[in-house]
C-alpha cells in the first residue's frame, strides 16, 4: 500500500506523523503541534456529507473549541492550509467504543452505564453552550488507557434551533434520530436519541437497527425500539425501559437534553431490580409499636406491602441440556467398556497427548469455573506423569534435543493452562487453544525420543501408533476427546463467560 502523501509533511501548525483512521468527513492523523511540542490528532476535512459544507463544518468546530469539559476531547486549532480544512484536537491514548466492543465483546451493564453517564455529562456541557453534536455514535466515544470515556468529533455540530444550509439530514445512519434524517433543525434530543442507540450497541454489539444505511434509516423511522434484555437478560428492567424511551420516535417523550438525561442516568435503580414499591431497596415491615401504658388496645401497625417476587431471569439457551446429557452418558458408557481391557503401554503416550490438550477441551463453555481450573491443571500435570511412564528406561539418557523439546512442551502446556483459565481477554483463550496442541505434540515427541533418539523418532512413532491401533486405542482416545468436548459444551448451555476489557492504542 502506497504511503499517504501527507504523512511526514507540515499542515498548518502541525507535522503529520501517521495516518490513524478515516471517517465520513476525511482522515485523521497522529501528529505533533510544532509550537506546543505536544502530540495531537489532526483531522483533515476533505469531504463532507450532503448539506454540510466544509466552511460550515469548520465554523461549528470553532464553536466546539470553546467547550471546556474533561469529558470532551479538546479542540486546539481550526483552519485551512493548501486548500485543506483541518481541526487539531487532543490526542487520546486508547481506542474508540466501537473498536473496543468489536475486539472484546459487549460491555457489562455496569461499565456501559458508566460510559453513558460520562458522555451524557459531556453532552450536557455542549447543550448548555447551545451546541448539538449531531454525530454521537460508538466511533466518536474514546476510551482512554484508564477507562475514562470522552466525546470527540464535533465536525457535524450545529447550533441548537438553527436551520442548517441545505436542510438535509447529516449524521450516522445507524444512530441518528428520525427527525434528523429529514433535516430538522439541530435539537439536543437528537443527541439523546443517538446516545440511546450507542448504549444499546455497547450492551449488545449491534446497532438498534442493523443492516445497510437504507434499512437503518427505515428502522429508525418505522420500527419500534428494540428491547436490550432480549440479548442481555441480566440488564435491569429500568435500564432497558430507559433505552427504549431514549429511542422513542417522538422527541417530546425523550429527556430534553444532556443535563436531564444525566439526572436520569444517576438513578441507582438502573443497576438493581426493584420491588413493587418502585424503590431499588427492599422495604422492611415497620417494627410493631409497644402497647400504650393506659392499657387501651391500639390498632395494629400498618405493614408495608410484601415485596413482589422478582421475575425469573430470562436465560439464553444455546441447545437442549437433556440432549447433551444423553449424548455425554452414551460416550461415558463407551469409554468405560471393553476396549480398556486391551490397553497397552502406548496408551500412556495417548494419555499424555490428550491430557496436554485438556485446556483446549475444558476451555469450552464457562471456562473460568474453579472446577475447570483444577481439572485443567491436574490434567496437565497428569500428562507429564503419563509421558514419563511411557518413556521410562532406567539406562537411557536423553539427548539435548529431547530435553529442549520437553522444556518447550512444559512451557507451552503451562502457558495454555494459565491463558485458558486465568487469562483476561478473549484473545488469550485463542492463544491457549493454539498452545495446548503444540505442547501436546512437543511432549509426545519428547517421550518418543527419550530413549530412541531423534534419528529413530519416526520409526518409534510408527511402532507406537500400530500398537495403539491394534488394541483399539485410537477409538478409545477419540471417544475421550469427544466426551470432554461434549461435557464442555453442555456446561456452557446456560451461562456465557464474562469478558474482561482493556483499552489499547487510540483509533479514529
Amino acid at each position: 500500500m502506497a504511503q499517504d502523501p501527507l504523512v511526514g509533511s507540515t499542515l498548518g501548525p502541525c507535522r503529520l506523523d501517521a495516518l490513524v483512521g478515516a471517517g465520513g468527513m476525511g482522515r485523521v492523523y497522529r501528529g505533533v503541534h510544532l509550537a506546543l511540542q505536544r502530540r495531537v490528532a489532526v483531522k483533515i476535512i476533505d469531504r463532507t456529507p450532503a448539506g454540510a459544507p466544509r466552511d460550515a463544518a469548520l465554523a461549528e468546530a470553532r464553536a466546539a473549541a470553546k467547550l471546556e469539559d474533561p469529558r470532551i476531547v479538546a479542540v486546539y486549532d481550526v483552519g485551512e492550509d493548501r486548500g485543506l480544512g483541518y481541526i487539531v484536537f487532543q490526542w487520546i491514548d486508547g481506542e474508540n467504543l466501537e473498536t473496543l466492543v468489536r475486539r472484546s465483546g459487549p460491555l457489562t451493564p455496569e461499565r456501559a452505564l458508566g460510559v453513558m453517564r460520562e458522555i451524557a455529562a459531556a453532552l450536557a456541557a455542549a447543550h448548555r453552550a447551545g451546541v448539538v453534536h449531531r454525530d454521537v455514535k460508538p466511533a466518536n466515544i474514546l476510551i482512554d488507557a484508564r477507562g475514562a470515556a470522552r466525546l470527540t468529533d464535533f465536525g457535524l455540530a450545529g447550533a441548537a434551533g438553527r436551520v442548517q444550509d441545505g436542510g438535509e439530514g447529516v449524521g450516522s445512519a445507524h444512530f441518528m434520530a428520525p427527525e434528523q434524517g429529514w433535516g430538522a433543525p439541530p435539537d439536543p434530543r437528537m443527541d439523546v436519541y443517538a446516545l440511546g442507540g450507542t448504549w444499546y450497541f455497547a450492551l449488545t454489539g449491534s446497532a438498534p437497527f442493523p443492516g445497510d444505511a437504507a434499512r437503518a434509516v427505515e428502522g429508525h423511522r418505522d420500527s419500534p425500539p428494540p428491547d436490550a434484555r432480549e440479548l442481555r437478560p441480566e440488564l435491569s428492567a429500568r435500564a432497558a425501559a430507559l433505552i427504549v424511551r431514549l429511542l422513542d420516535k417522538d422527541p417530546a417523550r425523550r429527556p430534553a437534553d444532556g443535563e436531564r438525561l444525566s439526572a436520569e442516568l444517576a438513578d441507582p435503580g438502573l443497576l438493581l431490580d426493584v420491588d413493587a414499591s418502585g424503590s431499588p431497596l427492599r422495604l422492611l415491615a415497620a417494627k410493631p409499636a409497644s402497647a400504650p401504658r393506659s392499657g387501651l388496645a391500639s390498632a395494629p401497625p400498618a405493614r408495608a406491602p410484601a415485596p413482589a417476587a422478582p421475575p425469573a431471569p430470562r436465560v439464553t439457551e444455546l441447545g437442549s441440556p437433556a440432549a447433551f446429557r444423553a449424548i455425554l452418558a452414551a460416550l461415558v458408557v463407551l469409554l468405560a467398556g471393553w476396549p480398556w481391557l486391551r490397553a497397552v503401554r502406548e496408551d500412556w503416550l495417548a494419555a499424555a497427548f490428550v491430557g496436554q490438550c485438556a485446556p483446549l477441551l475444558l476451555g469450552l463453555g464457562a471456562r473460568r469455573g474453579g472446577a475447570r481450573r483444577a481439572l485443567g491443571a491436574a490434567a496437565w500435570v497428569g500428562s507429564w506423569a503419563c509421558a514419563a511412564r511411557f518413556a521410562w528406561t532406567p539406562q537411557a539418557s536423553p539427548s539435548l534435543e529431547t530435553l529442549m523439546c520437553a522444556g518447550f512442551a512444559l512451557v507451552a502446556g503451562g502457558g495454555a493452562v494459565y491463558l485458558a483459565y486465568w487469562g483476561q481477554d478473549r484473545e488469550e483463550l485463542w492463544w491457549a487453544r493454539a498452545l495446548a496442541p503444540a505442547g501436546a505434540v512437543l511432549l509426545a515427541a519428547a517421550a518418543l525420543t527419550w530413549s530412541a533418539g531423534f534419528d529413530a523418532a519416526a520409526a518409534e512413532a510408527a511402532r507406537a501408533w500400530r500398537a495403539l491401533e491394534q488394541s483399539d486405542g485410537g477409538w478409545r482416545w477419540l471417544g475421550f476427546v469427544a466426551a470432554a468436548a461434549a461435557w464442555g459444551s453442555a456446561s456452557g448451555l446456560r451461562t456465557r463467560a464474562s469478558r474482561a476489557r482493556r483499552a489499547v492504542n487510540w483509533s479514529a
